[in-house]
């Protein structure tokens, strides 16, 4: 029971259930990967308490270009980072409610995409 206690601090209200999202990215068509069951070298949250997309990169793939678009207004923010240089990196988004579209572009061509409402 003691062990349990602190983890009953860390619980979030029904308010924040969606303060932490994973997006879901998939490999568009030609994308080169080795294996049918491989993961992803790239990660995505959305965390709705900062309006930020956060990406983690865990192999080198160059110059990655990421654009994001809020499909529902039309308002679009670009990133471009070295992900041997910043394998994690932070985009703030505007907070609006919509169904955004997320498209990351590497050095070699690979494309990865992802979507996800907020509301």
């Amino acid at each position: 029971m003691a062990l349990l206690l602190p983890l009953s601090a860390i619980e979030m209200s029904a308010d924040d259930e969606d303060a932490v999202m994973k997006i879901p990215l998939y490999a568009e068509e030609g994308t080169n990967l080795n294996r049918s069951s491989i993961q992803l070298p790239i990660d995505c949250h959305y965390f709705g308490m900062m309006n930020s997309l956060v990406t983690t990169v865990w192999s080198d793939l160059g110059d990655v270009v990421l654009t994001v678009t809020n499909c529902s207004t039309g308002r679009v923010w670009y990133d471009s980072f070295d992900s041997a240089l910043e394998p994690q990196t932070m985009l703030t988004l505007s907070g609006e409610p919509g169904i955004y579209q997320i498209v990351y572009i590497t050095e070699s061509g690979d494309v990865y995409e992802g979507t996800f409402i907020t509301q």
